[in-house]
């Protein structure tokens, strides 16, 4: 019996011992991380600095206050051709490409030749009206003729009528004739220049309606083409066109002339200047928004069309003292970070510590923000060198979900 508590009791203190073993293996790890850890209190998204690494990244502070807010509306817009100066470039007739003389991207001139057409209608109504013009001027000699006899009592007055109305109703085919011209495109210059040895009449020149940009070509030498045949795109590229879509609760702070500030990624450090000058009448029921057009003068040829542009409109009203302006919880813009769809902001709070906090955004004008949840009246908050807070928050994160 007592060989049997001896061996019970032994049994007992080796499952003792293991159990010790077990929980000094468990609270190791714990002390590990708890030494690793920030200073006591700080939260998740905070992030330390030393003072040396905050001079270096230029870090200042500011604080978010309640401050009068400028009012300025930011949206997107599409660069677009100014549709007053762009023209699908067609021939008045149809026939066969007999030369090309312009290429994508040309400057052209008012007036230019941009292409030749070989065109048969347009030498038969060359013919139609050289064959017009001499029967007009056989006429007219005939009814001088005939009119002079008729003073000499040498013929009677029916045949110096009967010329006078042939003399009529050639002039009429003549006008008739050259006014089939003119709707095929030939100018009055060129109708007068037109000789009965006349070389190539069937040759069509085709021409660039105004000064510009050849934007597209659609022709290749010896394709037959029709009078519906788009032969070029022609833009003026000096001004351009802005849409954008301004929603309803903003349409009260959009008006006609108000200066506009554009931006496009292409020239991030650019700066383009423009005004609004049409505001649509009609709000589209899906989207609550209006459309508004801005004409941007662009004489470096630096915008394109189809660009993708931000923009930001300054109400003139509100600065000449015309429109209430509303008093705001507000920080600089530089004060805030893009965080996937959100902003982040940094609190400081002290010792070199910043913690990372999203906030709501709300208007913005003046280089200042306004917030609509996430800081409070006072509290103090990076204003430069917020790049280097954001990646510094990023290793954090990172390191954290290893």
């Amino acid at each position: 019996m007592t060989r049997f508590l001896r061996i019970f009791a032994t049994a007992c203190l080796a499952i003792f011992g293991m159990g010790l073993a077990a929980c000094d293996r468990t609270a190791a790890p714990d002390a590990e991380a708890a030494a690793e850890g920030g200073p006591a209190g700080d939260t998740k998204g905070t992030i330390h600095l030393s003072p040396e690494a905050i001079m270096s990244a230029g870090i200042t502070l500011g604080a978010a206050e309640i401050r009068p807010l400028r009012t300025e509306i930011e949206t997107t817009g599409a660069v677009d051709f100014d549709q007053r100066r762009f023209a699908h470039v067609n021939p008045r007739v149809g026939g066969r490409v007999d030369a090309t003389l312009a290429e994508v991207g040309d400057v052209v001139r008012s007036g230019q030749v941009l292409a030749r057409v070989d065109s048969i209608a347009l030498g038969e109504a060359i013919v139609e009206y050289l064959q017009a013009k001499a029967r007009a001027e056989l006429a007219r000699e005939t009814f001088e003729r005939e009119r002079g006899l008729f003073a000499d009592r040498i013929s009677s007055q029916q045949e110096m009528l009967a010329a006078q109305a042939s003399a009529r109703e050639a002039d009429a085919a003549l006008r008739g004739a050259e006014e089939h011209l003119h709707l095929l495109g030939i100018s009055d210059d060129h109708v007068r220049s037109l000789g009965y040895d006349q070389p190539r009449a069937s040759i069509y020149e085709v021409r660039a309606p105004f000064a510009g940009t050849i934007v597209e070509r659609h022709i290749t030498l010896g394709e037959i083409v029709e009078p519906q045949s788009q032969l070029f795109q022609i833009a003026d590229l000096s001004r351009l066109w802005v849409w954008i879509d301004v929603f309803e609760r903003d349409l009260a702070r959009v008006h006609l002339d108000d200066d506009v500030e554009l931006h496009v990624d292409t020239y991030p450090e650019t700066a383009f200047a423009g005004k609004v000058v049409f505001l649509g009448s009609q709000i589209e029921t899906g989207s609550r928004t209006a459309r508004a057009r801005i004409e941007v003068p662009n004489p470096d040829g630096k915008l394109r069309p189809g660009m993708f542009a931000r923009v930001r409109i300054s109400d003139p009203h509100a600065a000449d003292g015309k429109a209430e302006t509303v008093s705001v919880l507000a920080v600089a813009e530089s004060a805030l970070q893009r965080e996937g769809d959100d902003f982040v902001a940094f609190i400081a709070r002290g010792d070199g510590r910043f913690e990372s906090r999203k906030v709501r955004t709300g208007r913005k004008g003046g280089g200042f923000v306004e917030i609509l949840d996430g800081l409070s009246a006072g509290e103090s908050v990076a204003v430069s060198g917020t790049f280097v807070l954001k990646s510094e928050a990023s290793k954090e994160s990172l390191g954290g979900e290893e």
